[in-house]
C-alpha cells in the first residue's frame, strides 16, 4: 500500500479531516512521533455523505499538508489480518466533548466549530460564479471550460447558459429590461437552490446592468462576479450567429451593445479580458482568485 522503508499508522474510514473526534487522534499519533497514512474509502454519495473522496482528501491536505499520507480506497467492507503481520491495533480514548460531536451535523453544514481553512472550502464547493459580458464576450465558452475544471477537481458543478435557459425554462420572455430582470431573477433562485444542495453553479449570462446585478446577488447567498470583458469590435468578430449585424440593421431590438445599454460591472470579484487572453489563461486567473487549487 505504502512504497519505501517508512512505517505508517494507517487510519482507515469515510475520513472527515474536521471531524474533531478524527482530528484528535491523528494529532496524538503524530504528536508522539509517528508516521501517518490515511486511508479514505470511496463511499457513495448521500444526503449524510455529500462530498467525494477527492474533496475529502482535498479537506485533509488543507489540515495536515505533507504531514501525512493519504491514499483512497474502493469502498471495503471490511479489514481482515492475518497472524504475525505485525501490525498493531490501537484505541485511543476521546474526551467526552469530542465523542459527542455528530459527523453528521459537520457533513451536512450545521457545526460552525471548523478550522477556517475547511470552512473556506466547503464554502468555495457552494458557489454561484457569474459571467457577465457582452454577447459572443466568451461567456459560454468560459463556463465550459471552467465546468471541465471544476469537474476533474472534485467539485460537483452545474452550468447554466442563457442560450438553454431562455430556450427552455424561460421560453416566455422577451428582451425588455421587465423580461430580462425576471429571466435573471428566475435563474438566481433555481443558481441558490443548487448552492444549497452543495453544487457549484457557474451562469453564464449577458446581465447587462448593474441594477441586474444587484438583484442577483440580493438572491443568491455566496456569489462571486467575473466580469468577462472584451472589445466590442472583437465581439462583432466572433459572431457567427450574425447578431450584431442585424441590430444595426433593426431586425434585432434591444440587443445589448447596440440597441441597449452594457454597464461595465461595478464592484467585480474578477475581471478577465479574453480578447487579449487565451481561455486557458482566464480559467487559471478566475480559480487563481476563487482559491481553488
Amino acid at each position: 500500500m505504502v512504497s519505501g522503508h517508512r512505517r505508517y499508522a494507517l487510519f482507515i474510514g469515510r475520513w472527515q479531516p474536521f471531524h474533531n473526534g478524527h482530528k484528535y487522534i491523528i494529532d496524538k499519533s503524530l504528536k508522539a512521533g509517528k508516521n501517518v497514512c490515511i486511508a479514505i474509502r470511496d463511499t457513495e454519495l448521500s444526503e449524510s455523505n455529500p462530498f467525494t473522496v477527492e474533496q475529502r482528501a482535498e479537506m485533509i491536505r488543507r489540515v495536515y499538508g505533507d504531514r501525512v499520507r493519504i491514499v483512497i480506497l474502493p469502498d471495503i467492507e471490511s479489514v481482515n489480518i492475518g497472524r504475525n503481520v505485525g501490525y498493531d491495533i490501537v484505541k485511543y480514548d476521546v474526551p467526552a466533548s469530542v465523542s459527542k460531536v455528530s459527523a453528521t451535523n459537520i457533513r451536512a453544514g450545521k457545526d460552525t466549530n471548523l478550522p477556517d481553512e475547511i470552512a473556506e472550502y466547503i464554502k468555495s464547493l457552494r458557489t454561484t460564479l457569474w459571467l457577465t459580458g457582452l454577447p459572443c464576450s466568451g461567456k459560454s465558452t468560459l463556463g465550459k471550460r471552467l465546468k471541465e475544471e471544476l469537474d476533474n477537481k472534485g467539485f460537483k458543478t452545474v452550468h447554466f447558459d442563457a442560450d438553454d435557459v431562455r430556450g427552455k425554462l424561460n421560453a416566455d420572455l422577451g428582451f425588455s429590461e421587465r423580461d430580462r430582470m425576471e429571466n435573471l431573477r428566475r435563474i438566481s433562485h433555481v443558481a441558490k437552490l443548487f448552492n444549497d444542495n452543495g453544487i457549484f453553479v457557474i451562469a453564464s449570462f449577458v446581465s447587462p446592468e448593474n441594477k441586474m446585478r444587484q438583484m442577483i446577488k440580493s438572491i443568491i447567498t455566496n456569489i462571486k462576479l467575473c466580469y468577462v470583458k472584451c472589445d466590442q469590435k472583437i465581439c462583432e468578430k466572433r459572431d457567427v450567429k450574425g447578431m450584431y449585424k442585424k441590430a444595426r440593421q433593426g431586425l434585432i431590438k434591444d440587443f445589448t451593445g447596440v440597441s441597449a445599454p452594457f454597464e461595465v460591472p461595478q464592484g467585480a470579484d474578477v475581471i478577465v479580458d479574453t480578447g487579449k487572453y487565451s481561455i486557458e489563461e482566464c480559467v487559471k486567473k478566475i480559480l487563481d482568485k476563487m482559491g481553488i487549487k
